[in-house]
């Protein structure tokens, strides 16, 4: 299911929707990370909407929330093989915007002088028809759970991390389906071959897009490829289905960035 473009996911891109703003209370979520996956449309070059994203868009969204913002990142996403693509793997941008508290990340939100969308630079086409589609997760900075940590030592290509956003399906509830995760599905997927570590978050609000984020890291994509192309079969939910048992949205990243906003400089990979 795609999560189309519109005024309400614009202002998600600029920093956070308000829908995700609420249901954990603040006290018991600490440090929050927002990820944004930015997902150009068919068509439309990744250079163009990079070009206004870091000629205009960032510059802005640093005026307007800087005051709150301890981290303002973005990773270009790795190409998706065909094979990646049949599990819902996309590519663009990947943007991780981290607060101090989630009492931050609200307050950031109402009576901001800089004003909506109105005062931003529209991208090409402007803001009804942009080029992109956003799909948005805020996270504690913490997974809420993490089935395995291995070692991911410095080396000379950067690892590769799948950045799983996804739903159980409709009609299946989040304790049943994180129960599931827990005590089934993450045991099982840790098992994998090759893979150094895999965490699981909860949003902060069970009412976004994507309420579940699960993070994957192997040594590159020979290695996920091997773990889940032809590879093990797990356990299938009560819902039933095939892996990755929900609808999801995904990218490949590294382990760095290549912008940092908030210093304004490029980082290598």
């Amino acid at each position: 299911m795609s999560f189309q473009f519109t005024r309400r996911s614009g202002l998600a891109l600029l920093a956070g929707a308000a829908a995700t703003l609420a249901a954990r209370p603040a006290a018991a979520v600490g440090a929050i990370k927002h990820y944004i996956l930015v997902e150009p449309k068919p068509g439309f070059d990744m250079l163009a909407l990079d070009r206004w994203y870091m000629t205009f868009h960032a510059p802005e969204v640093r005026r307007a929330f800087k005051a709150w913002q301890r981290n303002y990142v973005s990773f270009r996403s790795y190409a998706a093989p065909p094979e990646a693509r049949t599990l819902g793997v996309r590519e663009g941008r990947m943007t991780e915007i981290q607060f101090d508290s989630l009492a931050d990340f609200r307050e950031s939100r109402p009576n901001n002088v800089y004003g909506g969308l109105s005062s931003f630079t529209p991208p090409p086409g402007g803001w009804e028809n942009a080029p992109f589609e956003t799909t948005t997760a805020t996270l504690p900075v913490n997974p809420d759970k993490l089935f395995l940590s291995g070692p991911t030592p410095p080396k000379e290509t950067p690892y590769l991390r799948w950045i799983l956003f996804f739903r159980y399906p409709p009609g299946t509830a989040a304790d049943a389906g994180d129960a599931w995760f827990n005590d089934v599905h993450g045991p099982e997927l840790a098992k994998v071959k090759g893979l150094r570590r895999l965490a699981l978050y909860r949003a902060v609000n069970e009412t976004s897009p994507y309420p579940r984020v699960a993070e994957f890291w192997f040594d590159d994509y020979a290695a996920w490829k091997a773990a889940f192309v032809g590879g093990p079969r797990f356990t299938a939910p009560g819902w039933g289905g095939t892996f990755p048992f929900g609808e999801t949205r995904s990218m490949f990243i590294g382990e760095n960035p290549d912008i940092d906003f908030i210093h304004d400089r490029r980082v290598i990979p």
